[in-house]
Parts: structure tokens; sequence; C-alpha cells
């Protein structure tokens, strides 16, 4: 009789240790992309009275550092793609629940390059997969075109989190690398954490800094890019 006891207490406390377990595994069940120090992407436009233009994405933290990402230049209203780095972003539903189906294309001086022996480009697309429970890092790699096609898990919504980074290296006849690197924050929402600036230490690279101080510019702040849709 008193195994029988022994064994029903046992069975008691082993109920409520799975009990307990289940509730704390349901309590760290949370966005995990929603990190301390959030960021203010905004565009800023400026029209010159010569007919060139400017455009501007930004990166604001909440101590006002300012981080400089996409840009375009037009010269009497055609973009001059020399000195243009930004990117084309297209999402869709994926049937699955929680997937998106996303579309990529990288746009610099570099993307018409004849590629061969003497001119390689390597162009990576880094970003997060969110489940209920976890966060996981994926790439994707093109050494041919600028577009890349990806798709992505989102638990908690279809906020997109990456980095999209770009190396050229050309042969010189002096027989040295001519290398260009380009690295652009990926993100769809206007508010986000987008942790790849801090990891990337882009936030420490001078020239990413922007200084806006005693400029009198108006910012325009988007739910997306202009080149995203």
């Amino acid at each position: 009789m008193r195994n029988i006891i022994c064994a029903l207490c046992l069975l008691v406390v082993f109920i409520s240790c799975k009990k307990e377990e289940i509730k704390v595994q349901e309590r760290k069940q949370f966005d995990r992309l929603k990190g301390d120090e959030k960021y203010h992407s905004l565009f800023i436009n400026i029209k010159y009275p010569n007919k060139n233009y400017e455009e501007m994405e930004i990166y604001v933290s909440e101590n006002n550092d300012t981080i400089l990402n996409q840009y375009k230049y037009s010269k009497n209203d055609i973009l001059d793609t020399i000195v243009s780095e930004y990117y084309d972003l297209k999402i869709t539903k994926a049937d699955k629940p929680h997937f998106y189906n996303g579309s990529i294309t990288l746009h610099s001086k570099y993307e018409n390059l004849k590629l061969n022996k003497q001119n390689r480009r390597r162009i990576e697309f880094t970003y997060y997969d969110q489940n209920k429970d976890s966060v996981f890092l994926r790439q994707k790699i093109s050494k041919t075109g600028n577009t890349i096609n990806f798709t992505y898990e989102n638990y908690y919504g279809k906020e997109l989190q990456g980095i999209l980074y770009q190396i050229v290296e050309r042969d010189t006849t002096n027989d040295l690398i001519n290398l260009n690197q380009i690295h652009l924050l990926v993100s769809n929402t206007p508010i986000n954490y987008n942790s790849f600036l801090k990891s990337y230490s882009l936030d420490k690279d001078k020239n990413k800094k922007l200084t806006l101080k005693n400029v009198n510019l108006k910012l325009e702040n988007r739910k997306t890019s202009p080149n995203s849709r």
C-alpha cells in the first residue's frame, strides 16, 4: 500500500512539473527580432534647381546616430548609375502560413559588369528566419546575377531583417586587384531592430556616418522603400 501511495505522489509531482514546463515555454514565445535599440528608416529627398536630385535612405537610432544606407543620384532627371547604390525588394505571401517569398535586386555601378576570370562579383543576402520559438540565420549567394530569390519565415509578422553584401574583384594590368565592397541594410518596415547594423559595425563606419546638424531638410517617413513593393 505504501508503494502505491509513493507512486501516486511521484506521478502528481511529475504532472505538476510538466505543466510548469509548458507554462515556462509559453512565456518564452516572443518576437526575437525586437531588440533593445530600434531604428527609424527614413528617406531624404533633395531637389536642386538644375534638375539634379538626391534620395538617401538613412537609419536613425534612439540616440540620433545617423547611418547612410541606400543612395540615388539623378542628373538632369537621369539616374546616375555610377554613384547610385540601392536595391529593389519584392515580397509576396507564400502558400504556407507565416512564410513569404522575396526577390531582391542590387543596383550599383557594377551591375552590368562583364563577368570572367578577370572580373568577379559575389552578392550575398543574409537574413533571419523566425518560427514560434527560435531564430535562424539564412544566406543566399549569387555569383552570376544581381537578383536573389529567397523564402523566409516569420511567425510574428511580415517583417524582414537582412543585409545585402557585394564584393567585386577586378584584376589590373599591374598584377593588382581592384576591390569594391557594398553593405546595404534590408528592412521592409519604417521602425525596425536590424541587428546587422551593429554586428557589421556599420555604426562605426566613417563612410556610413551622416551628419544632418544645421541642415534644413524635409524628412519623408515611408512605410517601405520607394523601390520596394
